[in-house]
């Protein structure tokens, strides 16, 4: 239980909960409304009277667009993603992806100290040598969208999205990357009749603004 732990002890010390939502300009009703709890809970959680779980903290994490780790009041130390993931920046991680030379793309389960591949294999982090990264180094991984990866609450609102496949495997990335279309919330789909639905998001596919010499415009110019 010690990521749990540690989670409280951040929580204690002082999280960002409160400075997010006025940030974002959120009464808390209307945060509390977004993560299915009362007001009195989320009151309690800003306050750190109560502490928040792993789940829900995720969660105002995706609503947010502010990371974990600065929610829980550890930015005096700015994470650089495009280096190697420290296994105690892992901790801040949960159920979020990371990307490893050998294995590709894997989910961080803090519970266990394990990362979940494509392959359902499921690793502990602390037996893998190499470097992990929040996003894998320039060429090293044919991907081509561009920027960070949407937050599913992003790609909820987007209506048309470049994907990419969470897979090791080059040739179906090439077969299924692209641009594809947002269906009533629920699942994405491209003019060859391929769909992934939003229940699979960061586990099976990502998704960008934009991407890498396939410009929106240009491909909605062809269309």
């Amino acid at each position: 239980m010690r990521e749990r732990d540690q989670v409280a002890s951040a929580q204690k010390r002082k999280n960002r909960y409160r400075q997010a939502r006025e940030d974002l300009g959120w009464s808390r009703a209307q945060l509390a409304a977004k993560m299915g709890v009362d007001t009195t809970t989320l009151g309690n959680w800003e306050t750190g009277t109560r502490q928040m779980t792993l789940e829900k903290l995720t969660l105002l994490s995706e609503i947010t667009g502010f990371s974990v780790e600065y929610l829980l009041g550890f930015d005096n130390e700015q994470v650089d993603w495009l280096k190697p993931i420290s296994r105690n920046t892992l901790l801040t991680m949960h159920r979020s992806p990371v990307w490893c030379a050998s294995n590709g793309w894997g989910l961080v389960n803090i519970a266990t100290h394990t990362l979940v591949f494509a392959d359902l294999e499921c690793v502990s982090w602390e037996t893998i040598r190499e470097p992990l990264y929040a996003f894998p180094p320039v060429l090293a991984y044919a991907l081509f969208g561009q920027g960070e990866p949407l937050l599913r609450s992003q790609v909820e609102m987007r209506q048309k999205i470049w994907l990419e496949l969470i897979t090791t495997d080059l040739e179906l990335s090439l077969a299924y990357r692209g641009w594809y279309h947002l269906y009533e919330k629920r699942m994405v789909f491209n003019e060859f009749g391929h769909r992934f639905y939003l229940d699979n998001y960061g586990v099976k596919w990502l998704a960008f603004d934009d991407c890498f010499g396939f410009s929106q415009e240009s491909h909605l110019d062809e269309e």
